[in-house]
């Protein structure tokens, strides 16, 4: 699959890759996704890459898609010294393939072949990958700064025999039977994943102790709390959270933390997109960090104290419900403009409960939460951040979607944890206890991870041979 901008230099060397591939019957389906410009104003008769776009979907539709690409090759071939693709070159391609058609009605402004045209600038960035171009192989992306077209033609055709290699062992070990779809083989292995984040992938994380020692303290005790040392306040932090899960009585060998301030957009962004995995996740629970950006009083913390009011009263379904109410924009519009926050309370919720927590609750719990990110998490105010299982990355640059807490949860969901949670899930304690101790167990073995380092052993010369 190749990721390309085709109105850029390097586009015409892909093509050519592709094209190369396509005429040598070489087995192997070839896609694109074109990233082109997403702006509404711009047609075909300005834009290189949206008249590529239109003349590809009037050409499926009347041919098919070989008929489709093979045109597209030859607009590229149409290209000379400039090396960049233009709209006259679409349009002698197009009028040569369809003399009848009317190329303003396909490139102009009133087109009906423009369906879908942000779709692969959308798939590109939820994607994760890094600058344009990008190829990937069975979704493994090649490292295209350490070569160039040429060279990954052979990549590419050595990547075919070894998974043709994989594939035969498989065959012979039965674990790929003629009613197997090979595709749907080798996107179910463990390795595969729906995003890829340099941050969660790349960057080593801050480990938190969050063992206590003797020492205790409320969470709502700021004064106490400031005189804690960074063990300590992580380990009254995790004492004192509360959590999001599917179920009571089920053990949640994954523990995430988002940390931001919840009455900005961006922090009920990462709430919202943190909503989302939970629903469809079954290893997981999740866990609230306050670190508000501004002073922090009742009229700065309308929306926190919502959230942490939900979490004292109520839990499991109804208090997701609400949450993701509570991170939609159109709600947090509603109350800034005047709007309750128990007037979003669904009919079957405690609204009395609510009411009175969110009127007491005050404000100190946010304090000892921005002193421990401040602290302990070395985060400025507002910043974001995510906690999985004692294991902190951030500060957070960009958003994390759902496909993100996918990610982090797979990875952190090791043989080791599943080994861990599978000891103590034996004990006789209440899961919201098992679920904690496995958090600081996993924290505390990763942290202790052993990286042996790699040595050059110098043999001595043989004077015997034979």
């Amino acid at each position: 699959v190749l990721f390309i901008d085709p109105a850029q230099e390097y586009t015409l060397d892909f093509i050519n890759l592709a094209e190369f591939f396509y005429f040598n019957e070489i087995p192997l389906r070839i896609g694109f996704v074109f990233i082109l410009n997403v702006d509404n104003e711009v047609d075909g008769t300005t834009d290189a890459g949206v008249a590529l776009w239109r003349a590809f979907n009037y050409i499926e539709e009347k041919y098919d898609v070989s008929e489709a690409f093979i045109s597209m090759t030859h607009m590229y071939q149409e290209v000379k010294g400039h090396r960049i693709l233009t709209v006259d070159e679409v349009k002698s391609i197009l009028q040569n393939k369809c003399p009848h058609a009317d190329i303003l009605d396909i490139l102009g402004i009133h087109s009906k072949y423009d369906g879908r045209r942000m779709e692969g600038a959308t798939f590109y960035k939820m994607t994760g990958l890094g600058p344009l171009p990008q190829a990937l192989y069975n979704g493994e992306p090649f490292d295209l700064k350490e070569m160039n077209t040429e060279e990954l033609k052979g990549a590419v055709l050595e990547k075919m025999v070894g998974t043709f290699v994989d594939l035969q062992r498989d065959v012979f070990m039965g674990t790929i039977r003629d009613e197997t779809s090979a595709i749907d083989f080798l996107m179910d292995k463990s390795n595969v994943v729906s995003r890829l984040n340099s941050l969660i992938l790349q960057t080593e994380p801050q480990y938190l102790n969050l063992l206590s020692s003797s020492v205790t303290a409320d969470i709502e005790d700021f004064s106490t709390f400031s005189f804690l040392d960074s063990q300590d306040k992580s380990a009254v932090i995790a004492k004192h959270m509360h959590y999001v899960t599917q179920e009571d009585a089920v053990i949640s060998p994954v523990t995430l933390w988002i940390i931001a301030d919840f009455d900005v957009p961006s922090g009920r962004k990462l709430l919202f997109n943190a909503l989302k995995h939970m629903e469809t996740s079954f290893h997981s629970r999740l866990g609230i960090v306050y670190n508000p950006t501004s002073k922090i009083n009742e009229e700065s913390t309308v929306i926190s104290r919502g959230i942490l009011a939900a979490f004292l009263t109520h839990k499991n379904k109804h208090l997701r419900s609400f949450l993701r109410r509570l991170a939609e924009e159109e709600t947090a519009e509603a109350i800034y403009s005047g709007d309750k926050v128990q007037t979003f309370l669904a009919v079957e919720m405690d609204k009395n409960a609510f009411e009175k927590k969110y009127n007491t609750v005050g404000v100190n719990i946010f304090r000892t939460h921005q002193l421990f990110c401040q602290d302990v998490l070395k985060l400025r105010p507002g910043e974001p951040g995510i906690i999985s299982n004692g294991k902190f990355l951030g500060p957070l640059s960009d958003e994390l979607y759902q496909e993100d807490f996918h990610l982090l949860e797979k990875i952190t969901f090791s043989n080791s944890l599943q080994n861990i949670a599978g000891i103590v899930e034996s004990m006789d304690m209440n899961s919201k206890h098992m679920s904690d101790l496995v958090m600081k167990i996993d924290g505390l073995m990763s942290s202790l991870a052993v990286r042996a380092s790699r040595y050059d052993v110098t043999l001595l010369k043989e004077n015997l041979r034979i």
